[in-house]
């Protein structure tokens, strides 16, 4: 019985050598409480370590109004996402969620406000989005979550299957060395 219990400790050492080590967000762009004063159009989270597929951000202004990504891609540890337009002079906060490699869900939050100095062009041109805006929200109130929203978030990472599993084995193996020895 010994010997399985120290297999099994040795399996578990073997393949979840980073449990212990979770990543966590290293650095942003644009920094936490920075005062962006050029047109943004992207925002980097950079971890320091590697992080999985399926973790993502989103970006609220003070009023409330939720800011859509185009796109968000994930290399060497960089979650970037791009915006259609440059984000509006607001207060910005954004909300993080992210899976660590070794299965660890890490969240958090940062502010940062955008600034930028406006011409009379680009005010005509904020009022033109603005109205485009609102119709659009107009016609699309009734949208439902896509079918791939639902499937990120019934992901498991296999490691964290592994983990479980091997946990139990070994929690089921110290309980059952312990009742042999109170029946000797």
């Amino acid at each position: 019985m010994k010997t399985i219990l120290l297999s099994i400790l040795a399996a578990f050492i073997l393949f979840v050598p980073n449990a212990a080590a979770h990543t966590y967000l290293d650095t942003t762009n644009p920094e936490d409480g920075a005062v962006v004063v050029e047109p943004l159009q992207s925002i980097a989270l950079t971890y320091a370590g590697k992080i999985e597929e399926g973790s993502t951000f989103k970006v609220v202004a003070g009023n409330g109004e939720q800011f859509e990504t185009t796109s968000i891609t994930l290399v060497d540890g960089v979650l970037t996402g791009t915006f259609e337009n440059p984000l509006p002079n607001n207060e910005y906060t954004v909300q993080w969620n992210s899976i660590s490699e070794d299965g660890h869900p890490l969240s958090g939050q940062f502010a940062f406000t955008v600034d930028v100095p406006v011409t009379e062009e680009i005010a005509e041109e904020e009022d033109s989005a603005e109205q485009a805006e609102v119709e659009d929200t107009t016609q699309n109130d009734s949208a439902e979550p896509s079918a791939a929203d639902e499937d990120d978030k019934s992901k498991i990472s296999p490691l964290m299957i592994i983990g479980g599993i091997l946990l139990l084995i070994i929690a089921v193996s110290i309980i059952t060395l312990v009742k042999r020895k109170k029946t000797k």
